[in-house]
């Protein structure tokens, strides 16, 4: 059966579009339509119930949340294609860590520095926006790069090689590029990023 990712341009189900095309899976992309309420329709609301994208269905499986789709498929295909850890060492343990963490620490930060510290397109108003929670996004934001910055020293990659926790993480630098953002001060990181994002399977990705 085929997979089928619900999504729509710009969002975090770019990142899982990335995954699948790593992973050479046939999936049929179903693009929903915001603007005439897709996402809120009931047979969409019964695969995601908090009515945003993305989500994928795997046979019999639904699946909301980006970081949790990565999981899946990292642990349901990527194994045998070598792009993700099997189980049972602390590889796999690694790789659910920095996928998660991608989500729960990266994104948080990243996204408060943008909505109170930058004028972008999804910036609040500068009348609306916050100094010191700007600031506090960017102290974070900074704290991470700087782990990041120190695990790129021996490390090409995340893992040591190319693997779906890289599009995790990766697939938040592709963001800030679209909008503007990009690190200082942090080489190894934007060597990183670069990396990740010349590979064709991320020209690929909707």
């Amino acid at each position: 059966m085929t997979i089928k990712l619900y999504s729509w341009p710009r969002s975090s189900g770019t990142r899982v579009s990335w995954a699948l095309e790593e992973l050479g899976l046939p999936y049929e992309y179903i693009e929903l339509d915001a603007k005439k309420n897709e996402h809120r329709a009931p047979g969409y609301l019964s695969i995601n119930p908090h009515g945003k994208v993305p989500a994928l269905v795997d046979g019999s499986q639904a699946f909301f949340e980006s970081g949790a789709i990565l999981l899946h498929l990292g642990t349901k295909y990527g194994v045998e294609k070598k792009l993700f850890p099997p189980g049972g060492g602390q590889a796999r343990a690694d790789a659910i860590s920095w996928t998660v963490w991608s989500g729960a620490e990266l994104s948080t930060y990243l996204l408060q520095y943008v909505y109170h510290g930058l004028a972008t397109p999804i910036s609040f108003r500068k009348e609306d926006q916050s100094k010191a929670a700007a600031d506090y996004g960017l102290m974070q934001l900074n704290r991470l790069l700087d782990t990041l910055e120190a695990r790129f020293a021996d490390h090409e990659y995340l893992l040591g090689e190319f693997t779906i926790p890289d599009v995790a993480v990766a697939s938040w630098f592709a963001f800030g590029r679209m909008i503007g953002f990009k690190p200082e001060h942090h080489p190894r990181v934007t060597a990183w990023a670069d990396r990740c994002m010349a590979r064709p399977a991320f020209k690929r990705a909707k």
